[in-house]
C-alpha cells in the first residue's frame, strides 16, 4: 500500500524536475549533464516508491535503492568533472 507523503514527493519531484530541464533548455542554467542525470534518477526512484505500493513490492524496492545508489554516484562525478572544473 503506498503512503500519501510518497505520492506527493513525486508530485513536488515532478514539478522540480520540469522547472529544471525548462530553465536547462532557456539557458539559464549551467549544462552539468551528470547532475541533471542524478535528478532524473531520483525522479525515477520516487515513481518506483510508488508503484512498489501496488505491484510486486520486492523487485521495485530493489529498483527503488539501485536508483539512488545510481543517483549518488552520477551526483559524484558531476561534483568532479562538472562543478570543481567550471569553478578554476
Amino acid at each position: 500500500m503506498y503512503q500519501i507523503s510518497e505520492v506527493l514527493n513525486l508530485v513536488f519531484d515532478s514539478i522540480g524536475l520540469l522547472i529544471t530541464l525548462r530553465l536547462l533548455w532557456s539557458g539559464l542554467i549551467p549544462k552539468f549533464y551528470f547532475l541533471i542525470f542524478s535528478f532524473f534518477c531520483v525522479w525515477l526512484s520516487n515513481i518506483f516508491t510508488v508503484v512498489e505500493g501496488f505491484w510486486f513490492p520486492d523487485f521495485f524496492n530493489i529498483l527503488e535503492h539501485s536508483f539512488y545508489f545510481i543517483s549518488s554516484l552520477f551526483f559524484l562525478v558531476s561534483l568532479k568533472k562538472e562543478i570543481l572544473v567550471s569553478l578554476r
